[in-house]
């Protein structure tokens, strides 16, 4: 995969919106698969900034997220639910549209709530645009170590790094198990895919993906096939040999 080393989180936030605008201008309403978490955070803000002074319109974009906790209410604050209505969907004002597809983590049956998922994705002819975070150990999504590209949307269980990467309070109170996922194979049927990279604690993983041919020991080293996926990358994650 190519890898576009920018100066900073701000600046790989910015090139990100790039890729969402490039894809909006050839279809305004897109299919855009999103991931929640710390890395994309400045992603929304800018996105929200550019709705709001006209310069982009989400308003007809299609948009599902990535993945979600087990057991965890979609009202919770911790849930990424709420992550999603709180830094993108109120911003915008696209709160309960439907083109906003979001999931339940405390549905009763979590393994019919993510393949019901996956087929409204599915029924959307796939995603037009997977922007993802890159996980410490290789994972994209909730796809952790172990994952065949063939996977589809499943309930896991989450690795002890990615536990400890999800919100400090959720941790406290009772440290998730389980997550509901897209699979690799629900991403990479995906047109175009990104992922965002940023701080000096991706950088080892981030050289290991570099370096490595595709294997389930490190998942998103299967993107590497996709005929359209890159790295976006700030100056403190991409390796120093990185042009």
């Amino acid at each position: 995969m190519d890898v576009t080393k920018l100066s900073s989180d701000l600046t790989v936030a910015r090139a990100a919106a790039d890729e969402v605008a490039h894809v909006l201008a050839t279809n305004p309403a897109a299919v855009l698969l999103l991931p929640a978490g710390g890395t994309p955070v400045p992603l929304y803000r800018e996105l929200v900034r550019r709705q709001h002074a006209g310069e982009l319109d989400l308003g007809r974009a299609r948009i599902f997220q990535l993945d979600e906790i087990v057991g965890v209410a979609p009202d919770a604050p911790e849930s990424f639910h709420a992550f999603f209505r709180r830094h993108l969907f109120e911003p915008l004002g696209r709160n309960g549209d439907e083109g906003i597809h979001l999931l339940d983590g405390s549905a009763p049956d979590p393994a019919a709530e993510i393949r019901r998922h996956a087929q409204e994705l599915r029924a959307c002819g796939s995603a037009d645009l997977v922007l993802l975070g890159l996980g410490l150990n290789g994972h994209v999504g909730f796809n952790e170590p172990g994952t065949r590209a063939d996977d589809g949307a499943r309930i896991v269980t989450l690795e002890s790094t990615t536990i400890g990467a999800q919100d400090q309070d959720l941790v406290a109170q009772r440290a998730p198990e389980l997550g509901m996922t897209l699979g690799l194979a629900d991403i990479l049927r995906g047109a175009r895919i990104r992922v965002l990279v940023t701080g000096a604690k991706k950088r080892d993983i981030l050289r290991r993906l570099l370096a490595s041919p595709p294997t389930p020991a490190l998942p998103a080293s299967f993107l590497r096939a996709h005929a359209d996926a890159g790295i976006l990358a700030d100056a403190e994650a991409a390796p120093s040999d990185t042009a």
